[in-house]
């Protein structure tokens, strides 16, 4: 049985790949617990793992009621927080672990890792371009990251596990910092049952449950939108970003649901072009209409790679009505897009991209203890 501890924060979309990977471990025998902000707790205790919360770690939350600059730059705070690697030292001398898998999005627990003598895995859950760049000696967060001596090249880890498709993410291993690299695909839950796309079934809004600059009235756009097709449409969000929001009589609104249970009776998934959301859609076949909220995540670049790929398009964040309304009937319109989305998305489909990262975290844990 191999010990292993999980370090991640309460940031949205990185929460499910993780525990994802996390139950199928624990689902093989092996003692598998996270460590993360408490906000995750009743999520990671719903999942059957076992749960630690940050104890040191600033208080952090990605929701904001007027989110700006301010509330994008305390992602940074989260990155370099090193009540974090304190949080993780306690942890290890509580109980030991044999291999540590630290979420990308906070590298300042990698050095913490690196010391207790565990095997150390970087688990990289968005486009391997967006974190390369951002770990550049010339981007804000990479020289950030170097002033406050967090930067993930100090303490590489011994493998990181990207988890994106070949086809849209071309990595880059050089520019990880990890002795090795793996891409195992995206990590979604299984599909049981691909989406049969009937014209008069409805699109699917959902943007991010965290809070952008702008995406409030982006919705709006895209309800106006939609408000003018002959279609229905159910739209996904927190109580926090569709408040004050003109819904019309064509369309739904719900709270947040997963995937599996909305995506395989709809046609077009309208989203802000989170990886895991993306993702989801492509493994039932659902084309994608993306429209990047943030230049500061990897949604810019997994909506070029979704038009490149020919499985939807992408509009900017300030399209107007009209704009957004001739994309989605331009996506509807032409049955090629659903056809390659079904085609991308078939080979994970079945959730082997969990069980190729879990694989390699054994192996690092296994070659960790062959060389100490």
């Amino acid at each position: 049985m191999t010990r292993i501890l999980f370090v991640t924060p309460h940031a949205g979309g990185n929460v499910p790949p993780t525990l994802a990977v996390a139950g199928t471990l624990s689902e093989r025998g092996h003692d598998v617990r996270v460590l993360g902000h408490p906000q995750l707790a009743s999520t990671v205790a719903a999942a059957g793992i076992s749960f630690s919360s940050f104890r040191h770690a600033r208080p952090w939350s990605p929701h904001s009621a007027n989110p700006g600059l301010r509330s994008m730059l305390q992602w940074l705070r989260v990155a370099s927080d090193r009540g974090i690697a304190t949080d993780l030292t306690s942890e290890l001398e509580r109980s030991a672990a044999d291999v540590v898998v630290v979420d990308c999005m906070t590298p300042v627990a990698l050095g913490a890792a690196r010391r207790s003598g565990a095997g150390v895995v970087l688990l990289m859950h968005a486009f391997s371009g967006y974190w390369t760049s951002q770990w550049s000696t010339t981007s804000p967060i990479g020289m950030w990251l170097r002033l406050t001596r967090t930067h993930p090249t100090r303490c590489p880890a011994d493998c990181a596990i990207v988890t994106t498709a070949p086809e849209l993410d071309r990595v880059r291993a050089d520019l990880v910092p990890a002795r090795g690299v793996h891409q195992t695909g995206p990590i979604v839950p299984p599909v049981h049952r691909p989406a049969q796309l009937r014209d008069d079934d409805p699109v699917l809004v959902s943007f991010s449950t965290i809070s952008y600059p702008g995406q409030q009235d982006a919705l709006q756009r895209t309800l106006d939108a939609i408000a003018g097709l002959p279609m229905t449409a159910v739209a996904t969000m927190e109580p926090l970003l569709a408040s004050g929001l003109r819904v019309p009589p064509n369309v739904e609104l719900r709270r947040p649901e997963p995937h599996a249970d909305v995506l395989p009776g709809v046609r077009l998934l309208i989203g802000h072009g989170g990886h895991g959301t993306t993702m989801a859609a492509l493994a039932h076949g659902v084309p994608v209409l993306v429209m990047p909220m943030s230049r500061h995540a990897d949604q810019p670049l997994v909506g070029t790679a979704v038009a490149r790929a020919g499985v939807g398009l992408e509009v900017s964040r300030r399209a107007s009505v009209h704009d957004i309304r001739q994309a989605i009937q331009a996506v509807l319109s032409k049955p090629a897009y659903a056809a390659r989305a079904a085609e991308m998305g078939k080979p994970f489909r079945d959730g082997a991209g969990a069980r190729d990262a879990a694989d390699h975290i054994l192996e690092a844990a296994s070659d960790r203890a062959a060389g100490s």
